[in-house]
């Protein structure tokens, strides 16, 4: 898969304080890629310098391959502060302005307008606008050249639940028309439902790059119930003695046990253990860490 932006090395220092530092990383074509960490982890930095908003102190990027350039610098569609619009103008007459700014013909308005769910309310003052109305608007307006790559900042900062709905749909529809989607968040629940790829950072430092796929999927656990009928004791015994567990726990909360086990190890190996020795379970069930499981593990690295 082609990269669309390469990142090496960056870093960013504010005097002692050390915004970013030595950030290695590689967005490809098409991904939803989000940066997740908290306030003050290095996200906007990170998208400033690639922006060129903001000089790196050293390090280097590169977009579509290439050095950077003002050609591709016209494929970036971007929202990285919160967009200046006329209050007392229309959402058409506001991006009439951008569009002239851009150099963009005015047909593309409509488009983008009813990409965002706007297009019903284009005549209506920009003032009347909710905070999720007019965060749409600030979509539609990165959206005005056709770019292919959108970033945004905090897209859902401050929305209430049904804007917070909205916005991520519209990421996920405007991700289907093969662009490239690059996102800074510190909202665990927006990264795993609309991302496909996710960097995990912390005090300017990077703690982890993938999918959120392969994240998500490492370390299952299991949880397994017994009857009634057998000891403490005896579980305990059977569960030291077992070959296939790499690690258990009691949840006294639930009365069960949580089974990390070895690689290649399944749940069948699991059930055929204990069914040798006539003690059967009660419960079985996968358990995969959620992103917030992981993102707190390895926040504490």
């Amino acid at each position: 898969m082609t990269n669309i932006l390469e990142i090496k090395q960056l870093s960013k220092n504010y005097g002692s304080l050390k915004a970013v530092k030595n950030l290695d990383l590689e967005i490809p074509q098409g991904a939803v890629y989000g940066l997740l960490g908290p306030n003050g982890s290095g996200k906007t930095t990170t998208l400033g310098m690639i922006l060129e908003v903001t000089n790196p102190s050293s390090g280097a990027f590169s977009w579509f391959g290439e050095a950077n350039s003002n050609k591709n610098r016209q494929k970036l569609g971007a929202i990285l502060e919160t967009p200046i619009f006329y209050p007392y103008l229309s959402a058409q007459q506001n991006l009439k302005i951008t569009a002239q700014i851009k150099k963009v013909p005015y047909e593309r308005i409509e488009v983008v307008l009813k990409m965002v769910n706007l297009f019903e309310r284009k005549n209506d003052s920009f003032r009347t606008y909710s905070l999720g109305m007019k965060q749409r608007l600030a979509i539609a307006s990165a959206l005005l050249s056709d770019p292919q790559v959108l970033i945004l900042d905090e897209p859902t900062n401050g929305l209430d639940p049904q804007g917070i709905a909205e916005i991520r749909h519209i990421i996920v529809e405007i991700a289907k028309q093969n662009k490239t989607i690059v996102l800074a968040s510190h909202l665990l629940d927006e990264v795993e439902k609309v991302c496909t790829h996710v960097c995990v950072m912390q005090k300017g430092e990077k703690l982890y790059s993938g999918t959120v796929g392969e994240l998500l999927e490492s370390e299952e656990a299991f949880e397994i119930t017994f009857e009634n009928n057998i000891s403490t004791n005896e579980i305990k015994m059977l569960l030291d003695n077992c070959v296939l567990i790499k690690s258990y726990l009691f949840d006294n909360q639930h009365n069960n046990y949580s089974l990390h086990l070895k690689e290649n190890a399944t749940s069948t190996n699991i059930n055929k253990y204990f069914a040798e020795k006539n003690i059967y379970l009660s419960q079985l069930t996968s358990r995969k860490k959620s992103l917030e499981t992981h993102f707190l593990e390895l926040l504490k690295k």
